[in-house]
C-alpha cells in the first residue's frame, strides 16, 4: 500500500476516533445533545471516506458516487447544526436541508443525466465551502459570544473558503492534462490534494469544536462553584475571586462598592418561616442582578448580605444605584409577608487607586453599618 493511501486511511481513523470521543462524553454530559450531534457528524465523515475508498465505482447505478455524497453532506449538516445549537442559534435545519438537496440533486443529475466527474467535483467541494460559510455567518448571530466562538468562526470561515481555490487550483492542473477519469481518479492530483486537506481539516474542526465543549463543561462547573443557591448572583468567592480580577484591569479608574443589608431579616425568619425567608433572599438577588450593567458584578456574601461592584463608576454612580435599589425593594410584594413592607439598607464606598478589594469592602461595609445605625432603610457613604 503507497503512503499516500497509508494517508488517506487516516480520514476514516481519525472519524472513528472521535466519535467514540463525543459519544462517551455525550454519556457524560447528556444535557448538551449537539455532543452527540458531532459524533453522528464525526461518524458520517468517516464512512462517506470510506464508502469512496471501498465501493466499487459501478457505470449507471452510481453507488459509490451517491452513497458517499449522501455521507459527506449529512457529516458537513450535522457538524454546522452542532455548531450552531451550541451557542443557541437555531432554526437551521431547513436551510441546512435545502442547501444539501440541491447539491445532491445536481450531483445526481451530473451522474445519471449529463455524466461530468468533474462538474460533480465542483459541486460537491464548493457546496460544502458554501455550507461551512454559511454556518460561520450564523455563528455571528450567537446571542453571547466567548473567546473560543471567535476561534470557532474563523477556523469554520477559513475552512470553508479554502475549498475554492484548492477545488480550482488541483483542478485546472488535472483536467486539462485529462487525468480525472472515473478510472483513474484515485491517481489523480485532486484526489491526492483532497485526502491531505481531509486530514487536517478534520482534525482542526474536530479538535476546536472538543476545545469549545470542554471550555462550555468548565464554564459550567465553575459557575456552579462560584454561584449563589438562592440568587442568580455570585457567592463570596466567586464574587471576590471576579472583583479581584476586575479591578486589576481597571488600571487606576474608578470603581465602587456597594453593600445592601435586608432590614430585620430574623424577624422574617422568626415571624414568617424560612422557606418566606427565602423567598425574600431570590427576590431581593433578581432585583439587584435587574439592575446591573454588563461590566457591573455582584454577590451574596452572608445570609442575608449583598455586595456589588461597579467599575468605572464613581461614588455618585453609586448612590444612585443603591437609593434606586432601596425604593425598588420597599416596593416588592412578598406573597409569604403577608403584606409586611420590606426595607433594605445600603453603604457606598469608592476605591482609591489601585486600593485593595478587602478595603474597599471594608468601608463599604462600616457606611452599611452607620445606615442600619441610622434606623434602616437609608443610603450611607
Amino acid at each position: 500500500m503507497t503512503p499516500l493511501r497509508l494517508f488517506i486511511l487516516l480520514n476514516p481513523a481519525i472519524g472513528l476516533v472521535f466519535a467514540t470521543v463525543f459519544v462517551v462524553l455525550w454519556l457524560n454530559q447528556r444535557n448538551r445533545p449537539y455532543i452527540l450531534m458531532m459524533a453522528g457528524a464525526s461518524a458520517s465523515y468517516a464512512l462517506a471516506v470510506t464508502a469512496q475508498m471501498t465501493i466499487p465505482a459501478m457505470p449507471r447505478i452510481g453507488l459509490n458516487t451517491m452513497t458517499s455524497a449522501v455521507l459527506y453532506q449529512l457529516a458537513l449538516s450535522l457538524f454546522v447544526d452542532a455548531m450552531l445549537t451550541r451557542v443557541g442559534v437555531v432554526g437551521n435545519r431547513r436551510w441546512l436541508l435545502g442547501i444539501s438537496a440541491v447539491i445532491l440533486s445536481l450531483v445526481a443529475y451530473f451522474f445519471y443525466v449529463d455524466d461530468s466527474l468533474s462538474t460533480r467535483i465542483y459541486v460537491q467541494n464548493l457546496g460544502a465551502g458554501a455550507m461551512l460559510c454559511f454556518a460561520a455567518l450564523r455563528l455571528l448571530a450567537a446571542p453571547v459570544w466567548k473567546p473560543i466562538d471567535r476561534v470557532l468562526f474563523w477556523v469554520v470561515l477559513l475552512t470553508g473558503l479554502h475549498f475554492l481555490p484548492r477545488t480550482v487550483m488541483t483542478m485546472r492542473v488535472d483536467v486539462p492534462a485529462g487525468l480525472i477519469t472515473p478510472e483513474n481518479f484515485g491517481r489523480s492530483l485532486f484526489y491526492s490534494a483532497l485526502g491531505f486537506a481531509l486530514v487536517i481539516l478534520a482534525l482542526l474542526l474536530c479538535l476546536t469544536f472538543l476545545l469549545a465543549v470542554a471550555l462550555d463543561i468548565f464554564d459550567d462547573l465553575r459557575r456552579e462553584r462560584n454561584g449563589d443557591s438562592l440568587t442568580p448572583l455570585l457567592n463570596r468567592r466567586g464574587f471576590e475571586e471576579e472583583a479581584d480580577r476586575r479591578l486589576v484591569r481597571l488600571h487606576g479608574a474608578p470603581a465602587s462598592v456597594i453593600f445592601c443589608d435586608i432590614d430585620r431579616f430574623k424577624s422574617i425568619n422568626d415571624g414568617h418561616g424560612h422557606a418566606a425567608g427565602d423567598e425574600v433572599i431570590r427576590a431581593v438577588g433578581r432585583l439587584i442582578a435587574e439592575e446591573l450593567r454588563r461590566e457591573d458584578i455582584a454577590g451574596r456574601i452572608g445570609g442575608e448580605e449583598f455586595v456589588i461592584l461597579l467599575p468605572q463608576s464613581g461614588h455618585e454612580d453609586a448612590r444612585l444605584l443603591a437609593e434606586r435599589l432601596r425604593a425598588r425593594i420597599a416596593e416588592l410584594h412578598i406573597g409569604a409577608l403577608a403584606g409586611a413592607t420590606l426595607t433594605a439598607s445600603f453603604g457606598v464606598a469608592e476605591a482609591g487607586p489601585n486600593e485593595p478589594l478587602d478595603e474597599v469592602m471594608e468601608r463599604a461595609d462600616e457606611m452599611l453599618y452607620r445606615a442600619k445605625r441610622g434606623g434602616r432603610n437609608r443610603v450611607e457613604g
